[in-house]
């Protein structure tokens, strides 16, 4: 069935998304524009708002055959569509007294480190980390912050570093950016948020066996003791306190993404 398959756009399909790929027409541009990366039917149709079924179904057939696109059968690893899951209840996780003892001795230390430094970082979570393998600019962050300023001033700084950076700022948008392959390498939270708070959305990753293992860093001015034991609790990597130095920032990534560990300074810019 339809709903089984992601979608590919094949090095044709790319070229006619340019426009050099002659006469294709209009209705299957718009349906071949909806594909971005592997992308999951049901995605497609969410996209697709005004299109039947039938008929989105059909111009997926033809594009197919004009060698436009690929079809492949979708694992749970290419679901991205978060919509539901986002609109379930929430699952307040438990904690057994160890796990709790361990984490109330970690918040401890970490907000101690976080008022002396303005950073603190989960040394478990990041020895869990696997490489990832990339460049410094082909990382994309998340950055989910409401107020226009802080995002801005965020997004410069991760881009003068040279990673890639998309933005959020409402649940809808948050949502919606998680329905974008590929997923973010790692995203940069703030806890006060229009229509839900960072913990929110924290404890709704972690519950999602796709966005679970995302290294989320807490970029908020809510840094007391009780709130770093709650953003550890719910699988938080690290906290950056605002306001907060750029070389902060970035060495707070660098660390809790493996990159460089110990680097001193910023790399510069591609092109620089």
């Amino acid at each position: 069935m339809a709903q089984d398959k992601i979608y590919r756009r094949t090095e044709t399909g790319e070229r006619a998304m340019r426009g050099q790929a002659g006469q294709i027409a209009p209705e299957l541009i718009r349906v071949l524009a909806l594909v971005s990366g592997e992308t999951h039917f049901d995605l497609i149709k969410k996209r697709a708002i005004r299109m039947p079924e039938p008929d989105l179904r059909a111009a997926l057939d033809r594009l197919i055959a004009g060698g436009y696109l690929v079809a492949l059968q979708a694992g749970v690893e290419h679901d991205l569509d978060f919509t539901a899951h986002f609109e379930k209840t929430l699952d307040a996780p438990s904690l057994s007294e160890e796990e709790a003892r361990r984490i109330a001795m970690a918040a401890t230390d970490g907000h101690d480190v976080l008022t002396k430094t303005g950073s603190f970082l989960q040394l478990s979570a990041a020895a869990a980390m696997t490489p990832l393998g990339k460049a410094w600019t082909d990382i994309t962050l998340l950055i989910i912050e409401d107020d226009e300023i802080q995002a801005r001033f965020a997004q410069n700084i991760v881009m003068k570093a040279g990673f890639r950076q998309r933005h959020a700022a409402t649940r809808e948008e948050i949502i919606a950016e998680l329905n974008k392959s590929p997923l973010p390498d790692c995203v940069l939270l703030d806890i006060e948020l229009p229509g839900t708070n960072g913990f929110d959305i924290l404890a709704r990753m972690r519950q999602h066996p796709r966005l679970k293992p995302v290294p989320v860093i807490m970029l908020t001015a809510m840094a007391s003791q009780q709130d770093v034991f709650k953003g550890l609790a719910l699988g938080a990597s690290a906290y950056v306190a605002k306001p907060y130095k750029k070389q902060t920032l970035v060495d707070t990534i660098v660390k809790t993404l493996g990159l460089q560990p110990f680097a001193d300074k910023t790399p510069a810019a591609p092109g620089t």
